[in-house]
């Protein structure tokens, strides 16, 4: 259904350039069964011809679109048509036989424009023209015992243009691993998807524009993870952003969100984190950390409950530095226990270790335990790692809405206690941070990869600093300093 009516799209645009001369620079106005079709930028008629945006030709409207940059070559594809427009070639090749255009695909202020005419020739759709109005009217599936002119409804939502929630101001990629959408007003992107031959990362952003070029694409040389990023406008109706990432096989994504920017990680396969699901996990038992007895009430005010989570452990040694010599699950588990000798000096906090030894615990089994607790705040740590030594920095994960003002205050107090760069506040569905129920956070200390994050993580007196500073976190936010 979705490509009948991205070929009724094509047929309509390809028909109004045959409209009266005399008004050839006033775009007709397209109707698709009765229902009024917006674009963000209207067709433009060229000598005659009928010169569309691309991105309202894109997969959304039933055809998979390829842009090669580099051939400024585009391929339109449907379930047994082949189409090969090359900007400014009037020759395009369908299913492998060359034909003529009297028209050139263009580049129109950074906007890639293709000519649409032949298409109507090839496929035999079916169309109106009211000349008083200057309107096209296309059918889907016109039925000669219906009206073939229906009167659009007035009540439609889709009969008045769409006003964006928020506008992509850019997307860049910092040439190591993380591609960037950075945007104002209010953004939510979908849940990001894959597609593949070639393998592709899609991430569409409803209700959004652009700020500036509706279209861009980005070719990038030499790099493990990515061969080009593009965006462009995907849909006028409903209003939909697109951002698609050309990956190399194998490789996977984790999406983060802070406040005017969308965060694209990407990662091998085998290190994005597990999805929460409700299938069983690993029915071999792991060890179950038993809390800690609760002292008796000092004598005011609540006791809080405050679970410290150590990464990893065991078998899992999570991050390694290059030397092989600095693991994670070391650091991570003499800072929690540095934090627990602090917080423990207060009578009004009690702490439970969800890994209190070097063992390995799985994910939901910490999740478990802070529910069993029944804990006011949970704090997960650990040390981030990248296949380049130029990542650093420290970074605060949240994932739901009664987390985020914890960690904005551990975000705060972690960049403090490490002294490294400020990567900000970010959410992402970690399990440990998603499944649980009380404000939770996940603080990436800095990255084991990078020689300076490593000398700073692994000096004693700079995990003394760490360990005060997020300790003094979680004591601002229980309002205890």
């Amino acid at each position: 259904m979705k490509k009948i009516v991205a070929v009724v799209m094509f047929t309509c645009l390809f028909f109004a350039s045959f409209v009266n001369v005399g008004h050839a620079s006033v775009p007709p106005k397209l109707f698709l069964d009765g229902k009024r079709l917006y674009s963000d930028v209207e067709p433009t008629i060229i000598q005659g011809s009928t010169l569309v945006p691309l991105a309202i030709l894109t997969e959304g409207l039933g055809y998979e679109v390829e842009w090669e940059g580099d051939l400024k070559r585009v391929t339109v594809k449907s379930n047994d048509t082949l189409i090969q427009l090359i900007i400014n070639d009037s020759t395009v090749m369908v299913n492998g036989e060359p034909q003529v255009m009297n028209a050139v695909p263009q580049l129109i202020q950074w906007r890639t424009m293709v000519p649409v005419r032949f298409i109507g020739e090839l496929l035999g759709l079916e169309f109106e023209w009211k000349d008083a109005e200057r309107e096209v009217h296309m059918f889907s599936h016109k039925d000669p015992e219906t009206d073939p002119d229906p009167d659009p409804d007035p009540s439609d939502n889709g009969s008045q243009p769409i006003v964006p929630t928020g506008y992509v101001e850019s997307v860049d990629f910092d040439q190591a691993s993380t591609l960037n959408i950075t945007y104002s007003g209010e953004v939510k992107p979908s849940k990001p998807f894959y597609l593949s031959n070639p393998r592709r990362l899609v991430i569409d952003l409803p209700g959004t524009s652009y700020t500036g070029n509706h279209f861009s694409e980005v070719q990038v040389e030499d790099n493990p993870f990515i061969d080009s990023y593009r965006h462009s406008a995907f849909s006028s109706d409903p209003l939909i952003a697109r951002v698609v990432i050309d990956l190399k096989d194998d490789i996977g994504h984790v999406m983060t969100q802070s406040d005017g920017q969308i965060t694209i990680q990407l990662m091998p396969v085998s290190e994005v984190p597990e999805e929460p699901t409700t299938d069983p996990v690993d029915p071999t038992p792991t060890p179950t950390p038993t809390p800690t007895p609760e002292p008796s009430d000092p004598g005011e005010g609540k006791i809080y409950h405050v679970v410290l989570d150590a990464g990893h452990g065991g078998t899992d040694s999570g991050a390694v530095s290059k030397d092989k010599k600095k693991l994670e699950k070391d650091f991570t588990y003499t800072v929690v226990n540095k934090m627990k000798a602090i917080l423990e000096k207060d009578p009004r906090v009690q702490v439970h270790l969800s890994r209190p030894d070097d063992v390995k615990i799985e994910l939901r089994d910490r999740v478990a335990f802070a529910e069993k607790v029944k804990a006011d705040v949970f704090v997960s740590v650990h040390v981030n790692s990248f296949t380049k030594d130029t990542a650093t920095g420290s970074e605060t994960y949240y994932y739901r809405d009664n987390s985020k003002e914890l960690a904005n205050i551990m975000q705060k107090h972690l960049v403090a206690g490490t002294g490294l760069a400020n990567r900000g506040v970010k959410t992402a569905p970690f399990v440990v941070i998603k499944e649980t129920t009380m404000p939770a956070v996940l603080v990436e200390t800095g990255y084991i990869s990078n020689p300076n994050d490593l000398e700073v993580l692994y000096n004693d007196k700079n995990q003394d600093r760490i360990a005060a500073e997020l300790v003094l976190g979680i004591k601002e936010f229980l309002k205890l300093n």
